[in-house]
Parts: C-alpha cells; sequence; structure tokens
C-alpha cells in the first residue's frame, strides 16, 4: 500500500516585500521566480487526484501574498477539499484580504514576527511595521469573530525566529498571541546562511549536547514538572549540562534527533517552477554555516509536475526509497562533527552516503522546525 502524503508545501514565489537579516535571500544569486496560475491549476488537479487531500501549505522561500493571483490560489486548493495553510508576513493583510480570507475558509495562517516589540521586530524584518502588521492582526480577529466566533477560520499562529538579539522577547509571545487572536506560537532557530549570521545563534552547546541525545553509554534523566525559580533554574541548567539524556516526564528530548519530519510523518515541498523535492531545505542551492565552517546545499528534486503528475512522483521508487533512506538516517554526524574533507557540500558523506547527504541538516536535529 503506498504511503500517504499528508502535507504539501507550495513555493508559490520567491519575491518578498521585505528584507529581512537573516534571510537567505541577502545571499542567494537567484532571480525571482513566481508560479504561474496555470501551473498551481494544474498541480490541485494532481492534489485532488490523490486518495485522500493533503494539507496544502503556501510557504517556502518567498511572500505568497505577494503573487498577483494569491486569493485565486488559495481559492483552486480549497477546491480539491484539502485544508489550506498560508505562512506570510502579514504586511499585506489589509482588511480586504483579512475579509477574502475569511470568505474563502483558509484553514490556518501562519504569521512571521520575530520580536513582540516594535523595535526589536523592526530592527529584524526590516522595511516593516510592527504595528501595521499587528493592527493589521487585530482587524484579521475582529473579522473573524464577527463572522465565526472564537473558533473560526483562519486559525492564526505566531512564527518566531530565535537569535541573540531578540530572544528576551521570548516572554512577551504569549500575551502578543492572546492579543492578536492567536492560539500556536512556534519557535525555531535562525538558519545561519552566513558566518555573520552564525555568531547569533543559540544552539551552540546543543549541536552535540547529551541532554538531546540518547546514547548506551549515558543514562537517561527523567524530569517531572517543576517551578523555574532561582532554586531550580541553577539545578535544571547543571542537569542539562551533565551527560544525561534527558526526558520531561518519560518523553526523551532526544525524540527529534536524526528525524526527518518530511520523511516520517509523509511531506513534500513544490519549488514555483514545478520541481518537487523531499523538504524545504533541498528547494534551493544554498550555504549553512555549521560549527565554523560553510556547507553548500545543492537543491535535490524528485520530478517536475509539469511532466509527470505529483502522485507519480511521490510513489516513484525513487521517492519511496529516498524517504525509507530518511527514515533509518544513516548519514554521518555532520551536525555534531564538521570536521572532515567532506563537510562543504552534500553529496557524499564519510559514512558512505551519496547525494543528497542530510547529516549536517538543523531541521532533523530538531534545532529549526517548520510551520
Amino acid at each position: 500500500m503506498a504511503e500517504p502524503l499528508t502535507k504539501l508545501y507550495v513555493e508559490v514565489t520567491t519575491a518578498c516585500n521585505l528584507d529581512c537579516v537573516m534571510c537567505v535571500r541577502r545571499i542567494w544569486r537567484e532571480p525571482a521566480g513566481i508560479m504561474p496560475r496555470r501551473t498551481f491549476a494544474a498541480l490541485m488537479q494532481q492534489v485532488a487526484a490523490l486518495p485522500a487531500p493533503p494539507v496544502i501549505h503556501l510557504s517556502g522561500y518567498g511572500e505568497p501574498t505577494t503573487h498577483p493571483d494569491f486569493l485565486e490560489l488559495i481559492r483552486l486548493a480549497k477546491a480539491t477539499g484539502a485544508k489550506v495553510e498560508v505562512t506570510s508576513n502579514g504586511t499585506l493583510l489589509d482588511s480586504a484580504m483579512a475579509q477574502a480570507l475569511i470568505d474563502l475558509d483558509l484553514d490556518r495562517l501562519v504569521v512571521s514576527v520575530d520580536g513582540a516589540t516594535a523595535a526589536r521586530y523592526e530592527e529584524i524584518r526590516t522595511w516593516s511595521s510592527f504595528d501595521q502588521v499587528i493592527d493589521n492582526l487585530r482587524e484579521l480577529k475582529r473579522r473573524r469573530l464577527r463572522r465565526h466566533g472564537r473558533h473560526g477560520n483562519p486559525q492564526l499562529a505566531l512564527a518566531f525566529v530565535a537569535m541573540q538579539e531578540n530572544i528576551a522577547d521570548l516572554p512577551l509571545l504569549p500575551a502578543l498571541a492572546i492579543q492578536v487572536g492567536a492560539w500556536e506560537v512556534l519557535v525555531s532557530n535562525v538558519v545561519p546562511h552566513s558566518a555573520e549570521m552564525e555568531g547569533r545563534i543559540l544552539y551552540r552547546a546543543a549541536l552535540n549536547a547529551c541532554a538531546y541525545r540518547a546514547s548506551r553509554w549515558s543514562p537517561a534523566l527523567s524530569l517531572p514538572k517543576l517551578d523555574l525559580e532561582p532554586r531550580t533554574l541553577g539545578p535544571l541548567q547543571g542537569a542539562f549540562n551533565s551527560t544525561a539524556s534527558i526526558r520531561l516526564l518519560d518523553a526523551p528530548l532526544s525524540a527529534r534527533s536524526d528525524y526527518c519530519r518530511f520523511a516520517q510523518e509523509g511531506y513534500a515541498a513544490i519549488r514555483w517552477d514545478g520541481e518537487v523535492s523531499p523538504c524545504l531545505s533541498l528547494l534551493h542551492d544554498h550555504p549553512e554555516y555549521i560549527r565554523g565552517r560553510r556547507k553548500d546545499i545543492t537543491h535535490y528534486t524528485m520530478g517536475n509536475i509539469n511532466r509527470t503528475p505529483l502522485r507519480g512522483i511521490w510513489e516513484g521508487e525513487a521517492f519511496c526509497q529516498f524517504r525509507a533512506r530518511l527514515r533509518s538516517f544513516g548519514f554521518s554526524p555532520c551536525s555534531t562533527c564538521g570536521g572532515c574533507e567532506r563537510f562543504p557540500a552534500n553529496f557524499e558523506d564519510c559514512s558512505g552516503n551519496g547525494f543528497p547527504t542530510c547529516g549536517g541538516c538543523l531541521w532533523a536535529q530538531g534545532l529549526v522546525q517548520c510551520a
């Protein structure tokens, strides 16, 4: 029986109206791309032909709302019977768009904030106004309440990319979420696409900390719920910095190490030109910096929906075999090592794996998470 495709990330454009400090676009040489409406419509026909429609998430390396046919794309996606989600910076979410998203019954909207105060937000998300984005979300909340009440669509989530300069805003995010009507706050680490951005990360020790890795050589320390106060913070920090693998109420923090969510949970990603990739990280060529060294990621495609139907690509032997490789995750531990001559590219690793190698993937180590 074929594995179900449960979630499909569709990059409708790589264009964006902002210039955020951590964005890969700052070092890219790729021209901006946009998915033609006819390509998206053909893709939705292919989605409708699947045994069950996956969640369709308009996301990727651009701002979906800048697509000239953005609202029509949502209409086409909803017509498949799928749940539809969007990740956006919220800058173009004016009253008319907010009402349109409610009328189209968009299921979920994830808005990137990266700061809970205007000063912090505007240092990171340049060319944007914090107050305007928050006003946009309040207006969406008002209109949604008038139409559906407290639990109507679109369900709102906030996304926050944690860095040294904004981590102090973390405790302010729950109050901000309540203010704008968000039910979820997603926190991720930054992917450093430059040496300068690597200097801002918050997971230098976490890359190889015993706390996040299960090992037969280390004991497991299972913790209960505890107050976080002066008497407990020091001991907890000591426990996390020890040689123990940490569990919270017997849930191991190592569960998301060497774990590709795309392969384990049935996700795929489609680039604006129709290329199908196993994950968002492999959609485009880009550099990443890990442990002070540059790693150039070369994109990887399983096929193109303009030539082969999505179902044929997803159920094809090559994609099935690659997902099996990812689930077993027999790649070299490049994120904890990064020392050999094969590290600077994802073509080969020291365990004999060929292109693409995923041992240095920050997503697979639970350091970066997608919406």
